[in-house]
């Protein structure tokens, strides 16, 4: 074999592991969350900043059925308490409509 096709045989090589390892690293794109399938237990599962941007996404969904932006800080904190105490006593209820529930 001579030195350029030795050369072009190295580069090839090279090409098609760096090709390869690039695919086998990279990631599959995130599917989407449906906020309907969530149970209490999911959401009371979750700790630090994921259970607070649960309970936010829970908050603007509220917010966005009620036609409003408007809100006030401790009355969210106050329905928050009350989901996270109807859902330690009903861990299998839908989360979405456990806070809806509480929060009207």
């Amino acid at each position: 074999m001579s030195r350029s096709q030795s050369s072009l045989l190295a580069a090839v090589t090279m090409t098609a592991l760096s090709l390869g390892l690039s695919s086998a690293f990279a990631e599959e794109p995130a599917k989407p969350n449906d906020l309907n399938s969530y149970r209490c237990k999911d959401i009371m599962r979750l700790s630090g900043e994921d259970r607070e941007v649960a309970l936010a996404l829970v908050h603007g969904y509220r917010l966005g059925k009620q036609g409003t932006t408007q809100f006030q800080t401790q009355a969210l904190a106050e329905i928050t308490d009350k989901f996270i105490d109807y859902c330690l006593d009903h861990p299998q209820e839908g989360a979405l409509k456990s806070f809806e529930k509480i929060a009207n």
